[in-house]
C-alpha cells in the first residue's frame, strides 16, 4: 500500500509541475502581412507586438542611444568599446548597429500602476553569428502625458495617420525615416539638437549612419519583414508514452525508418514537419523547404527519397496529416545529425503542440530550453536599476526565423536556436530620462558541433 501511495504522490507531483510548467504559458502567432491601412495601426498608439518593421516606441523620448556616423569609418564599425561604453544600440560584441526584431506589448499593471502600458523590445546583431540580443523595457502608468485615458480607437487613429501620411510630430525629428531608430548615439541628452538638424535639413529623409550607408550602395533599409503577432494559450504538450514498446533491432537504414519506439519520434525536429501538422497552411511549400533544408545539411539519398514521397502525398491531397511513416522519416533525418538530446525533444514537444508559434510568453514562469548544450552558466543577474531579481518572462523560438527566411537578406542572416528574456521581478518603475532599461538577454545557440556523430 505505501508503495502504491508513493506512486500516487509521484505521479501528482509530476502532474503539478507540467501544470506548472504550462498553465500559464501564452504563445504568439504570426498574422498575414498587414495591408497599408492595418499597418497604420502597428503604431505606438495601438501598443502593438510586432516582427520587424520600424519600431513602435512607447514612450516617445530619450531614447536608447545609437552607434554614430563617427564610430562608422569607410563602412566599417570600430570594434565595440569596453568599459560598458557600448551605444544603447551596438554589439556589444562586434561594435555594429542593432536592427530592430520585434516587440511584445506585455501589462504588468497589477504588479506596478507604472507599467500598466509595457513593451519589451528586442535587438538583434545580425552581424555575429549566432547573433547577439539586447533587450530594453519602457512602461507608463495608465494615465500620463503620451497617450489618453481611454482605449486607443483604431478609427481614429487610422484616419489621423492617413491624413498626416503617417507623421509622428515627436519621434520624426529623432528618428532614421529609414528604419526607424534613433539617428545617433548622442542619445537624451541631445535630443533638442538633433530636432533642431531635422528641421534644418530639407533636401530629403533623415536617415541613421547605417541607413545612409546602406542607401550608397543601392541596398534596402535594415528592417525585418513587418508582422503583427497574436497571443493566444499555449497547448500543453504530449508526454512520450512510456508503455510503447521500441521497435525491434534493425540491420539497415531503410528498415530504420518503419518504426521506432515513442521516446525517440520526439527528436523529430523541422519547421516543415511541426506545420505539416497543422491546418490552412501551404505544406506543398514546406515540404520544398524541409528538402531544400536537408539537401544543404548532407542529407542520404534515402532519405531525400522519402521526402519527395511525403512532397508527392501533400500535392494529391494538402489534407494528408503526416504520418508515422514520415515521421519517422523526419526522425532519422535528425538522427543523421548527431545523438539523442532530451531537452531538445521536451523542446519539440511544445513546438508540435503549438505549430507555427514565434514566441512563448509566462512571466514569472521557466525557459524552455532549446537543447542540453549551450545552457546558460551561472545565475541571471540582478536588475541593475532596483536591485531586485530577475525572471524569465519570454523566449523567442527557432520557427520565427524559418517564418521569415527569404524575406530579405538581413531576415536570412537570423541564427539562433532560442532567445531567452529575463526582466525584473518587480516591474520597476525607469528613471524619468532614462525610460528604456535595458534587460537581460540570454541567446542559446543551435550546438551545430555538439550535435555531430560522435566517432
Amino acid at each position: 500500500a505505501k508503495v502504491a501511495d508513493a506512486e500516487v504522490v509521484a505521479k501528482v507531483t509530476e502532474a503539478e509541475e507540467e501544470e506548472e510548467e504550462y498553465g500559464d504559458d501564452l504563445v504568439a502567432y504570426f498574422e498575414d502581412p498587414p495591408t497599408e491601412a492595418e499597418a497604420r495601426l502597428l503604431t505606438r498608439w495601438m501598443f502593438p507586438s510586432k516582427v520587424g518593421g520600424r519600431p513602435a516606441w512607447l514612450v516617445p523620448r530619450f531614447l536608447p542611444s545609437a552607434v554614430s556616423a563617427s564610430s562608422s569609418v569607410g563602412g566599417v564599425t570600430a570594434p565595440a568599446p569596453s568599459g560598458g561604453d557600448c551605444p544603447d544600440l551596438g554589439c556589444r560584441t562586434c561594435g555594429r548597429p542593432l536592427r530592430f526584431l520585434l516587440q511584445m506589448y506585455a501589462s504588468q499593471g497589477s504588479l506596478n500602476p507604472d507599467a500598466f502600458h509595457r513593451t519589451l523590445m528586442l535587438f538583434v546583431c545580425t552581424s555575429c553569428q549566432p547573433n547577439e540580443v539586447r533587450i530594453f523595457r519602457s512602461q507608463l502608468n495608465w494615465e500620463n502625458e503620451f497617450y489618453g485615458g481611454e482605449r486607443p480607437d483604431p478609427t481614429m487613429i487610422g484616419a489621423r495617420l492617413r491624413k498626416t501620411n503617417n507623421a509622428d510630430p515627436e519621434l520624426d525629428p529623432l528618428l532614421c525615416s529609414s528604419c526607424g531608430l534613433p539617428r545617433d548615439a548622442r542619445g537624451a541628452e541631445a535630443e533638442a539638437e538633433a530636432e533642431a538638424e531635422a528641421e534644418a535639413q530639407t533636401d530629403g529623409p533623415v536617415c541613421c549612419a547605417e541607413c545612409a550607408r546602406r542607401a550608397r550602395y543601392k541596398d534596402p533599409p535594415a528592417t525585418f519583414q513587418e508582422l503583427e503577432l497574436t497571443t493566444t494559450d499555449a497547448e500543453e504538450p504530449e508526454e512520450p508514452d512510456e508503455d510503447v514498446p521500441a521497435a525491434a533491432p534493425t540491420s539497415s537504414k531503410d528498415d530504420a525508418e518503419e518504426i521506432v519506439d515513442g521516446d525517440e519520434i520526439e527528436e523529430v525536429y523541422t519547421d516543415g514537419a511541426k506545420q505539416a501538422r497543422g491546418g490552412g497552411r501551404d505544406l506543398l511549400a514546406e515540404a520544398d523547404a524541409v528538402i531544400a533544408s536537408a539537401k544543404s545539411k548532407g542529407a542520404s539519398a534515402a532519405v531525400l527519397e522519402k521526402l519527395e514521397e511525403y512532397k508527392s502525398k501533400v500535392a494529391e491531397n494538402e489534407d494528408h496529416a503526416i504520418d508515422s511513416t514520415e515521421q519517422a522519416v523526419f526522425d532519422e533525418y535528425s538522427k543523421e545529425q548527431g545523438e539523442h538530446d532530451p531537452v531538445f525533444s521536451k523542446y519539440n514537444r511544445f513546438a508540435a503542440a503549438n505549430v507555427g508559434h514565434a514566441v512563448r510568453y509566462n512571466f514569472g514562469g521557466r525557459p524552455l530550453w532549446f537543447c542540453g548544450p549551450n545552457a546558460m552558466q551561472g545565475p541571471v543577474p540582478a536588475c541593475q536599476h532596483c536591485g531586485a531579481p530577475r525572471t524569465f518572462e519570454a523566449q523567442v523560438q527557432s520557427m520565427l526565423i524559418s517564418h521569415l527566411r527569404g524575406s530579405s537578406a538581413l531576415a536570412d542572416r537570423l541564427d539562433f536556436g532560442a532567445v531567452f528574456c529575463f526582466t525584473c521581478s518587480a516591474s520597476c518603475t525607469p528613471p524619468a530620462d532614462r525610460p528604456y532599461v535595458e534587460e537581460f538577454a540570454f541567446v542559446q545557440a543551435e550546438p551545430r558541433e555538439a550535435w555531430l556523430p560522435k566517432v
